[in-house]
């Protein structure tokens, strides 16, 4: 079965795909509207779902999670009389935007509430080997898999493999050096082969 090598493999935004709505957004990107209450209603019913599965992934407790993506929302509606959607894709340009707004207002959250994991610096741990998984293990897994990971871990794993972040803007985010944060990805990725291995086995087992 062929292995695959997460060292190099990137999952992307996972981007939710719909082809409604392209002329709604493009008037909107080009100012030709104002967004309305009805218009926030409708962005709002339209990434609800998506935003509230990114925020749990950084904040467990379900309530907390959906006064971030409300919060996530405000922001946006803020902002988007400003926000130019440069690119082909309409779609998929105001959900990686409305994506990163809500990660950072989850990080924001946590420290805010003080509940951000301990950071300690890691310099010159990077040049550990790559971690290889076998091609069975989908994103669904994954994301089953990263609750099992120490919360910095996981946050790290999801900042870089799942929203795209650089170990630069993560570092800057977490308040550690580019080479902690890289360090932190192996070690989710070391913890994330073990956890495969033992749900594998214990699946066999079953």
């Amino acid at each position: 079965m062929e292995a695959r090598n997460f060292g190099h493999t990137r999952l992307g935004h996972l981007l939710y795909v719909d082809e409604k709505d392209d002329d709604f957004l493009a008037d909107i990107f080009e100012g030709r509207i104002r967004l309305t209450a009805e218009m926030e209603e409708r962005l709002y019913s339209r990434y609800w779902g998506k935003l509230m599965g990114v925020a749990r992934r950084y904040i467990p407790v379900r309530e907390t999670a959906r006064e971030v993506v409300n919060d996530s929302f405000v922001k946006a509606f803020g902002k988007l009389a400003t926000f130019d959607g440069a690119g082909d894709d309409k779609r998929a340009v105001l959900e990686a935007w409305l994506v990163r707004i809500t990660v950072n207002t989850a990080i924001d959250r946590l420290r805010t509430q003080r509940t951000l994991p301990d950071t300690v610096t890691i310099d010159g741990l990077e040049n550990h080997p790559a971690v290889e998984m076998d091609g069975t293990l989908d994103v669904e897994d994954i994301l089953q898999l990263l609750q099992g990971l120490p919360d910095l871990h996981r946050i790290v794993f999801n900042l870089y493999e799942l929203e795209g972040y650089a170990h630069e803007e993560i570092a800057q985010l977490m308040g550690i050096p580019p080479s902690s944060s890289r360090v932190y990805l192996t070690k989710a990725k070391q913890g994330l082969r073990a956890l495969y291995i033992k749900y594998v086995g214990g699946r066999h087992d079953g």
